[in-house]
């Protein structure tokens, strides 16, 4: 082989792996703007819920499970695989949102 054969063998080499780099990199950007998305969503779907079951949500244990149920249902219609710690997290996330909710009420 000649010093020719070398270096075009060289630029296969590094063209094939700034392919697989691209991909991975790819790969990362699309899932964290995927686990990005998702909190959003879900962060708007607990706002939108809490509002519409708005009187005393968080003495009624009925209505909050409703409310989970209901963002949790509406995450999966979406594609999303709702985790136990998923469900915790939408747990803690109502409860802020009713507490926003009623400092706000109490501040009008």
């Amino acid at each position: 082989m000649s010093t020719k054969d070398y270096i075009e063998l060289v630029e296969l080499t590094l063209w094939i792996i700034s392919i697989i780099s691209v991909t991975v990199l790819g790969y990362v950007h699309f899932k964290e703007k995927q686990q990005i998305y998702f909190i959003q969503l879900a962060r708007q779907l607990m706002i939108d819920y809490v509002y519409f079951y708005d009187k005393e949500l968080i003495s009624n244990e009925k209505k909050l499970n409703n409310v989970v149920r209901a963002v949790v249902t509406s995450l999966e219609k979406k594609g999303f695989v709702v985790s136990e710690n998923d469900v915790k997290n939408i747990i803690a996330g109502i409860e802020k949102i009713v507490t926003d909710l009623r400092l706000k009420q109490i501040n009008s």
